[in-house]
């Protein structure tokens, strides 16, 4: 079994995601999903690592702007990095630090504060990190706040199985019950559904599942 402290390496997360096909199989379950949302979109990818999930949904709607934030400064290099392997214009991407409990404060590299919730955003990623914030439910509950009515929280999270409690307790992570979960989002005002990763999504399968969420009102 691989170090926790593989989440501080960048470069060893992002060799370990796509050598033994994480990365692939996070983004053909992502290629199967369906939001409803206008081409100049702005999305938030908190707690990004490389940035799977934001940079999928920046090169789906062209004219999109992306948000990334994590609590490693290098993941946000390595955001970049993909972002100009994939030929994606650094213009759309904004980065900074910030933690998960609190995902509204977020500081730019040059260590200056960032106001990214002046505009509500349409789409907002996270994957599996909720359970590394103080209180995983106030972290919820901020993130759907900067929810634009009509738009979605999609959360890849760490699943209820065997393998997926394994994994979580290797990395220290802190399961919210997914029935608690569901209670917190819709006591927001989101319609909300839970999509199990299929065998096409393998190996990311054995231990995601996908909460979406999306906010009432009009995009």
């Amino acid at each position: 079994m691989i170090s926790p402290k593989l989440y501080r390496k960048s470069r060893t997360y992002d060799f370990f995601m796509k050598s033994f096909g994480y990365t692939s199989s996070i983004e053909r379950f992502l290629g199967g999903l369906d939001f409803q949302l206008r081409p100049d979109c702005r999305i938030l990818d908190a707690g990004c690592g490389t940035g799977i999930l934001g940079l999928h949904f920046l090169q789906r709607f062209p004219a999109s702007q992306l948000v990334a934030t994590d609590l490693e400064r290098n993941f946000l290099e390595a955001t970049l990095a993909n972002a100009d392997r994939l030929g994606i214009d650094r213009a759309r991407i904004t980065v900074g630090t910030a933690d998960i409990s609190r995902p509204r404060q977020v500081t730019s590299t040059n260590g200056d504060n960032l106001a990214i919730t002046d505009t509500p955003f349409d789409l907002i990623c996270i994957g599996a990190v909720v359970g590394y914030a103080t209180d995983i439910e106030s972290s919820l509950q901020q993130l759907l706040a900067m929810l634009a009515p009509g738009g979605y929280l999609l959360n890849l999270e760490m699943n209820e199985s065997p393998t997926g409690r394994f994994v979580s307790h290797r990395y220290h992570y802190h399961n919210l019950p997914l029935s608690r979960m569901l209670e917190v989002i819709t006591a927001e005002g989101c319609e909300v559904q839970v999509t199990k990763l299929n065998l096409a999504h393998l190996p990311a399968k054995f231990t995601r599942t996908a909460v979406i969420a999306r906010k009432a009102g009009n995009a």
